[in-house]
């Protein structure tokens, strides 16, 4: 009978050592979590601030914002009426980057670019004033 009590004792030990093991897994997961959001906080800060400056390509820095937002922050599209960024912005996402655009014939490259540019130029002011929104929100 005490073989029994000793192994039921044994057997909850084990069960309280793996149940911190876990806990203390899960602290450090979610504090990498919290430390990946702030980083891209700041990262999404200084595109905004450097498309508003007009130091980038926009369309990348848009690329760029919109995929760090859909990674760190789901929330903004319900959150936030940002129209124009969306509508641009899944146009743009819609398109080849990186590897894939090299890959792609050089009209049709030019053809995109051109498309870009027109919805970039023709979309500008309200851009910049949904950006400005973003940047507002992201800073609460």
């Amino acid at each position: 009978m005490s073989w029994l009590i000793c192994l039921a004792l044994l057997i909850l030990a084990a069960l309280g050592c793996y149940t911190w093991f876990l806990i203390k897994k899960l602290k450090t997961i979610e504090k990498k979590r919290e430390q990946s959001k702030r980083d891209a906080l700041l990262g999404i800060q200084i595109l905004i601030n450097s498309y508003l400056n007009e130091q980038v390509d926009r369309s990348e820095c848009l690329l760029r914002i919109r995929v760090l937002l859909d990674a760190h922050y789901i929330e903004w599209l319900s959150k936030l009426k940002l129209v124009r960024f969306d509508e641009i912005s899944d146009v743009i996402l819609s398109m080849p980057f990186g590897e894939a655009r090299n890959e792609i014939d050089v009209s049709i490259r030019r053809e995109q670019d051109a498309v870009r540019r027109q919805l970039l130029q023709i979309h500008e002011a309200e851009l910049k004033s949904e950006l400005e929104l973003l940047k507002e929100w992201l800073d609460k």
